[in-house]
């Protein structure tokens, strides 16, 4: 169980990563810069592909066995539960408006910036409303035996970002995090 909650909390450290730089490319717009389209695609490939695919599901029957255990947090986990199939929806809008500027079709900047946006500051609420409520709630209440269960649930994959071997696809984004991560170091403070 520990393991669990620790691998979802590292999880969410990774994707708020990820967020920062979907953000910075959304930022470019502002200073009059062009965003690097195919940077952003790749992030939004990753979080259609890997926490819509796994993390998500693995939350969601976390919530169910919550939810029978603490009637009082139903309406938290239905709330984001939905939360998860509005986060998909709108990411997968994104992916796709993404793709088609990288494959060459003349697209307005609000159909990439306003729900660019929209999902980045509805995950970050969404993660702070899991680490802040639900995970000590599923640490309280969910045992060992439940752990198991949503594990066997859902195939594993292993993560294409941030797992043992990053796929390449994905280089363009462990060098901009890195950056990042250096420019947070000698910022003033």
């Amino acid at each position: 169980m520990p393991d669990t909650l620790a691998q979802w909390h590292a999880e969410h450290v990774n994707f708020a990563k990820l967020l920062n730089v979907l953000e910075a490319e959304l930022d470019l717009f502002h200073k009059g810069d062009s965003p690097n389209y195919e940077l952003m695609l790749d992030v939004m490939f990753y979080m259609t592909h890997y926490p819509d695919v796994l993390h998500h599901p693995r939350e969601d029957l976390a919530f169910a066995k919550i939810k029978e255990r603490e009637k009082s947090a139903g309406a938290l986990v239905d709330e984001l539960s939905a939360e998860h199939a509005q986060m998909r929806k709108t990411g997968e809008a994104l992916l796709r408006g993404l793709s088609d500027i990288v494959n060459g079709s003349i697209s307005s900047r609000g159909r990439v910036e306003t729900p660019g946006r929209v999902y980045v500051a509805n995950f970050r609420s969404h993660m702070r409303t899991e680490e802040t409520k639900i995970l000590p709630m599923a640490a309280k209440l969910l045992r060992n035996h439940d752990w198991s269960e949503i594990e066997a649930a859902i195939q594993p994959i292993d993560d294409p970002v941030f797992g043992k071997v990053a796929e390449k696809r994905y280089a363009a984004i462990h060098s901009q995090i890195a950056r990042q991560a250096e420019a947070a170091k000698t910022a003033p403070r």
